[in-house]
């Protein structure tokens, strides 16, 4: 599916773009408004994916809490659920900030991600060579969150791991580095936290070895594969392959789209679905990476 159908208005009728959808859950979309372009706001989003039958969508945004927006949403687009949280970055929360996660699930806040932009290893990539322009520029604060101190995690994460766990809230690993993520779920582990998922595991950003993934699989951690990451380097038969090797039933598909460039992210669902399938995913290992491993991470069944 190539950018011929980059445009909205194919959802409503095109069955072939429709079917994969309905049903289906993206746990991982940016919106406007926000710091840089995006191809849709909040609204337009939210009533994309409830015109191509999704079930939900959360939003994510890495400067702002999404969990008010989301209640504001749900408010003025029926037929979906939309939910949102908060990503502890400096410029989001003032980093790790128990007060702001116990505000966000005050109004419904269901996702809490790690550092993303604030993360110490976010800011290691984007020193290097390898940093796209597009995450140059997202990157708008320097300021480090770290999570690691003499080898565990600090002190002043246990207060958030404890409201997400009291919250029966989610967990995201954000743009942890694979050690940082590996003490991180330990210690949310230890503290109660039930719903966990490692953010794009595969993206060069994270790079997390199939190994740890495996081994962080066995604790019930879930894994969230994205559709940006196959637009960027066209490799949907090593997700495929990582999915089956870690576990299709603890991998869950999603975008990370909404940036200007790239197309809308429920036609990006539905390419992600014609990618897979060209790689060989059944039907069925749809239905379980994009239906009910995300409905189980969310809390919705």
């Amino acid at each position: 599916m190539g950018p011929d159908v980059w445009n909205d208005s194919l959802l409503h009728g095109d069955r072939r773009v429709k079917r994969p959808l309905e049903g289906a859950i993206d746990t991982h979309v940016h919106s406007a408004p926000d710091t840089i372009a995006r191809a849709q706001d909040d609204i337009e989003l939210a009533r994309s994916a409830a015109e191509a039958g999704m079930r939900a969508i959360v939003l994510k945004n890495h400067h702002f809490p999404t969990s008010d927006r989301a209640a504001l949403v749900m408010r003025h687009v029926p037929g979906i659920e939309v939910l949102g949280g908060l990503v502890l970055n400096a410029t989001a929360a003032g980093g790790l900030n128990a007060e702001a996660v116990r505000t966000s699930l005050q109004v419904g806040g269901r996702v809490f991600w790690m550092p993303t932009i604030s993360a110490q290893n976010h800011l290691d990539f984007v020193a290097g060579l390898d940093a796209s322009a597009h995450i140059q520029k997202l990157t708008s604060s320097r300021v480090p969150v770290p999570l690691l101190r003499d080898g565990r995690t600090v002190a002043e994460l246990d207060p958030v791991l404890d409201l997400i766990a009291e919250g029966d809230a989610v967990l995201a690993t954000g743009h942890l580095a694979p050690a940082e993520t590996v003490a991180v779920v330990d210690r949310a582990r230890t503290l109660g936290v039930k719903r966990i998922v490692v953010t794009h595991p595969e993206l060069p950003l994270v790079s997390m070895p199939l190994e740890v993934q495996q081994r962080l699989a066995g604790l019930g951690v879930f894994f969230e594969r994205c559709y940006l990451g196959i637009i960027e380097y066209d490799n949907a038969s090593e997700v495929l392959a990582a999915a089956r090797l870690v576990g299709v039933d603890s991998t869950i598909l999603a975008t990370d789209l909404g940036q200007a460039a790239n197309p809308p992210a429920t036609v990006g669902l539905a390419a992600y679905h014609d990618r897979m399938a060209e790689a060989g995913m059944s039907e069925s290992e749809w239905d379980t990476m994009a239906r009910r491993n995300p409905a189980l991470l969310l809390g919705l069944d």
